[in-house]
């Protein structure tokens, strides 16, 4: 697999259950929602906002996008989003398995982090990257090309691991529409 099929096969709607433990405070967390994967032009304008405020040029980004959370607990699942997020991959010129991962949240707050991303030979897409006083580690996998997995760590820069996750997500498949058979009637 290379990083453009990976990127490829994320696009799409997934319904999503993520289990967390919050070490620290002993909390337990699931959540289902629906995930939506859109594919961006590296033109659009939250993307070269997204470069622009890294100081990465537009034109080395490959397939950037758009991925909006639901939540499915909600009434009217496609009103309450849960967050916004552009996802921005600015691969290696040597090398496109081996990047930066730009990330745009616009939602719950607009705030840019950026990590260090790499493909392995297996398919598992890891992301490295910090924020303010803690590290993020990503782990993304697929188990078939409708099922996604993911495991994450969070840990304060000097301390031990405080959050871990453990994400599984399935493709909403369209159904194919029943054909209807076609009677002829002779008189």
């Amino acid at each position: 697999m290379n990083i453009t099929k990976f990127f490829r096969l994320s696009l799409g709607r997934w319904k999503s259950q993520r289990t967390g433990h919050y070490l620290e405070l002993s909390h337990f967390e699931d959540r289902r929602s629906t995930i939506e994967v859109t594919l961006l032009e590296p033109n659009h304008p939250a993307v070269v906002r997204c470069c622009q405020d890294c100081g990465v040029d537009p034109d080395t980004v490959t397939l950037p996008y758009q991925i909006d959370g639901y939540d499915d607990r909600s009434s009217n699942v496609f009103q309450d989003r849960l967050s916004r997020s552009i996802v921005v991959p600015v691969p290696n010129p040597d090398n496109a398995n081996f990047g930066k991962l730009l990330q745009l949240h616009l939602e719950p707050s607009a705030s840019i982090s950026i990590g260090d991303y790499e493909l392995s030979r297996n398919g598992t897409f890891t992301v490295l990257s910090s924020q303010d006083t803690a590290i993020l580690e990503e782990r993304i996998w697929f188990a078939t090309p409708n099922l996604r997995l993911c495991v994450s760590i969070v840990r304060p820069s000097d301390e031990a691991v405080t959050t871990t996750t453990f994400t599984s997500d399935t493709r909403v498949l369209t159904p194919a529409k029943p054909k209807v058979a076609v009677t002829s009637t002779t008189a």
